[in-house]
């Protein structure tokens, strides 16, 4: 970390409404060393990392990263990242870049959600092949991919203790009897909804629900902010939301 009583943060995407939270909640708690947006095509190579910056938070488009690339070149500034609709290339950079820096990526900042995904775990490992999974994913009008990124790893959690993902994306026509290890995924957007997720475990007699509801964006930012003060002084590596739980004296993990 550098000199100084704060770190210092620079935020990748900061005029998005992500970004904008991530810079009015961090007063207080960095040092704003500079804010970001991806280039237009055919504008000349993007600024250098401003001298000072601890920590990068990220919350843009796949389609900005070449110039987030940039950005990060020669520097060993650690980086949040919250972007999602990620392909494996982008996977690839961020296994590239945890070398030489610490990389927290997810694609939900909320403890809830992560609590969630443990829940479906352990209803895998019990549920697994005698309840039929169906997820639902609501966001706001805005949202450009889909499913949301919460959902795929919320669909992983459940696959990788009930061994389903016969993924099926919504339904129509006639679809005929539902097979054995499907899991139904169906996005709905509109609104301003920041996001909700809702999952249906279907058994013979009865019907498990769990569901997580964010009521604002700030949580998605407070939860950055909180992975960016883990991050900011921590060695390469890639990291995530079990370690930002782990670290956390109120929402830590039972060991």
């Amino acid at each position: 970390m550098s000199d100084g009583a704060l770190p210092g943060l620079a935020v990748f995407g900061s005029s998005g409404r992500m970004g904008r939270l991530v810079a009015d909640e961090a007063e207080g708690r960095f040092r704003i060393t500079a804010l970001y947006d991806s280039r237009p095509p055919g504008t000349p190579p993007g600024d250098s990392l401003a001298e000072g910056t601890d920590v990068v938070v990220d919350f843009s488009l796949p389609e900005a990263w070449n110039d987030l690339a940039e950005l990060l070149a020669g520097s060993t500034a650690a980086l949040v990242t919250g972007t999602t609709g990620l392909e494996e290339l982008h996977m690839d950079m961020i296994r590239r870049w945890s070398r030489e820096r610490a990389v927290f990526q997810s694609f939900n900042m909320s403890r809830g959600i992560f609590v969630l995904a443990r829940l479906l775990e352990t209803a895998g490992s019990m549920l697994g092949g005698s309840a039929d999974l169906e997820l639902v994913e609501t966001h706001h009008r805005r949202k450009v991919d889909s499913p949301s990124g919460t959902a795929l790893t919320l669909l992983e959690a459940w696959s990788r203790t009930a061994g389903e993902d016969g993924r099926i994306f919504g339904r129509h026509g006639a679809a005929g009897p539902r097979p054995r290890g499907e899991v139904g995924v169906h996005s709905v957007r509109g609104g301003d909804v920041p996001g909700d997720h809702r999952v249906m475990l279907l058994c013979q007699g009865e019907v498990l629900e769990l569901s997580h509801r964010a009521v604002s964006r700030r949580t998605f930012a407070l939860g950055a902010l909180a992975a960016a003060e883990l991050m900011a002084g921590s060695p390469p590596g890639l990291y995530g939301m079990r370690e930002l739980m782990a670290s956390s004296p109120t929402g830590g993990e039972a060991r």
